[in-house]
């Protein structure tokens, strides 16, 4: 049997080279079968296996011990230099924890920190500053013409301040990317660190063209001066600016006069751009004309400016420049109300000062009715919860005149009485909604008595003092007890025992005298003053008729203001005031 020295492969004696390296093959041993591999050494210069005892290869005489207390020595070396450096072996792999512990942290923190929720957050919170030096650090232009620095960001900051509703839908709109269409804007732009997505605020500046007709026209947005119009179809191109308020006057010269034009433009939410530009006109017109309307009061106003005063529904010579982005108003003033009139409808060509002669040019001005109803016999109509008027005495209500607005009119009666306040329901009426401006309004109040109980009342009352004057029919305490109830507190009340001792009794007593015929003639007025009293004023016919040939006497008498009482749902006379309260009325009234 012989073997490879060099991989160890047995081959049969047939063999002398190995296969697989082409060492020369070796016999084998059947000694060598019982000793253990690990008790042999393997000549480094043939190959071939000796006892790990031996001192000399026995088949080279290759010195072993040398070879094999080299490869010690250099393993002692390895392990020496090994053991010197293990401390800083051990530094350094600690070091390397910790800072794979490091970058993972700061990803992790990264992630949030660059997160896109954490960037708008931080955005709305510059924007809700409204500090333009702050808000220059993080914003950026959405115009390479505009360069978004702490002046140039002021406008902008001034009106976040003091519009907060504004400040508000520009933090909500903030998660909507790359909105183009809102004045500010979150969009996406590269990466921080090569990993996180980073975004950016974007601002949108706008331009102002501003037109105007008048040569020599001088011009200032935010008390900037520009440069003067130098012909009659000039325009002036500004911007970029950021959204806000702008004030713009303009100054120029008419008919030897020095006129200015100024205007206040919110510039934001991208209304009326056009192509990222807001048109304006200051091109003007001169007119002049005379005016008149239903009203009988009032103040015409230009652009919100007074221009008149109507007096008795009529201003004469009215005259301005007419700016067509301005408002013709009138301000009304109806009892306690002031109210302002939707813009007028307009055409300032029909009214040129060219083509004015007085009488010539006039303004109708289209006014707005309302028709109240109401039960109520006193009592205050109230829009918007002022008193315009009183409700009429005689129970026909005029139209309330009134100057058509863009917000809904409020209209409610309130009727106070001593010990509460009555109020109908409030009628909405929106003079958008009716465009023939009139409208009705039910306005009733909950119900007392009516006037017809109180005249019912007071028509069995004298019927029944006519019959307890006559001598000829009973009036003792049943009768007297009948006209005590006519009275609030009975028999105690002093007009019942001034009715009874000196009306009833003395004309049953007189010889000449037969009857006295009383009736009701009239119930002219009713006020409710409080829940369940009234003040009734109201006339009665009295005619005295004689036993003998005298002729009888026709009298009217007023009660001008006698009070009244509900009791029990019962109506009784509480005071007839005296003769303080009590008038003849002349009988060629009622005859």
């Amino acid at each position: 049997m012989k073997y490879c020295p060099s991989c160890q492969r047995e081959y049969s004696d047939d063999y002398n080279f190995c296969e697989d390296d082409g060492t020369k093959l070796i016999e084998k041993k059947t000694e060598q079968s019982s000793v253990k591999s690990s008790d042999k050494i393997v000549c480094p210069s043939c190959g071939k296996e000796n006892m790990k005892t031996a001192h000399f290869c026995e088949f080279c005489g290759a010195n072993l011990q040398k070879r094999s207390q080299e490869k010690v020595k250099q393993q002692s070396k390895f392990k020496q230099k090994y053991q010197q450096k293990k401390k800083l072996y051990n530094v350094l792999f600690a070091l390397l924890v910790v800072i794979v512990i490091a970058l993972v942290a700061g990803y992790q923190y990264g992630k949030s920190y660059y997160s896109k929720d954490q960037q708008i957050e931080r955005f709305a919170t510059s924007l809700n500053a409204a500090d333009p030096k702050k808000l220059a650090e993080v914003v950026v232009s959405g115009d390479k013409n505009f360069s978004p620095s702490a002046k140039n960001l002021t406008s902008f900051t001034d009106y976040l301040k003091q519009n907060k509703d504004y400040a508000a839908l520009l933090n909500k709109n903030l998660y909507e990317e790359n909105a183009t269409n809102h004045d500010v804007y979150v969009k996406k732009a590269g990466k921080y660190l090569f990993l996180f997505d980073k975004y950016e605020l974007v601002l949108q500046p706008v331009y102002f063209n501003i037109h105007t007709n008048i040569k020599g026209m001088e011009l200032a947005m935010n008390d900037q001066k520009e440069a003067a119009s130098d012909n009659e179809d000039y325009t002036w191109k500004l911007g970029p600016v950021a959204p806000g308020q702008y004030q713009f006057a303009a100054n120029f010269d008419l008919n030897g006069k020095t006129r200015t034009v100024d205007r206040t433009v919110n510039q934001v939410n991208r209304e009326k751009l056009k192509n990222n530009r807001r048109d304006l006109s200051f091109a003007v017109k001169k007119v002049k004309f005379d005016f008149e309307s239903p009203l009988k009061n009032g103040e015409l106003l230009l652009d919100g400016k007074p221009l008149a005063d109507i007096k008795s529904g009529k201003a004469e010579g009215i005259s301005f420049v007419w700016n067509a982005d301005e408002k013709l108003q009138i301000k009304q003033e109806l009892g306690d109300l002031t109210v302002t009139s939707a813009a007028l409808d307009f055409a300032a060509d029909d009214y040129l000062e060219k083509d004015y002669e007085k009488g010539s040019l006039k303004y109708s001005l289209a006014v707005f009715q309302i028709y109240p109803s109401t039960n109520a016999k006193s009592g205050d109509f109230y829009i918007n919860d002022k008193k315009v008027r009183s409700v009429s005495e005689d129970g026909y209500e005029d139209p309330i005149v009134i100057v058509p607005t863009e917000k809904p009119y409020h209209i409610q009666l309130k009727q106070k009485l001593a010990d509460t306040e009555l109020k109908s329901k409030t009628e909405t009426i929106d003079p958008m909604d009716y465009p023939e401006l009139s409208a009705s309004a039910d306005l009733e109040i909950a119900e007392g008595i009516d006037d017809y109980e109180i005249s019912d009342r007071l028509t069995d009352l004298y019927y029944d003092v006519a019959d307890f004057t006559d001598e000829e029919l009973d009036f003792g305490n049943s009768e007297a007890a009948d006209l005590a109830d006519y009275f609030s507190g009975g028999s105690d009340n002093a007009d019942y025992i001034d009715f009874k001792d000196n009306f009833i009794i003395p004309a049953r007593k007189a010889k000449k005298k037969a009857f006295v015929n009383s009736e009701l003639e009239e119930v002219e007025k009713v006020t409710r003053t409080s829940t369940n009293n009234y003040d009734v004023q109201y006339v009665v016919h009295y005619e005295t008729v004689y036993n003998d040939d005298t002729d009888s006497v026709s009298q009217y008498f007023r009660y001008k203001k006698a009070a009244f009482v509900v009791e029990d749902g019962v109506v009784r006379i509480k005071d007839l005031r005296g003769k303080d309260n009590f008038e003849e009325v002349p009988a060629s009234n009622y005859e």
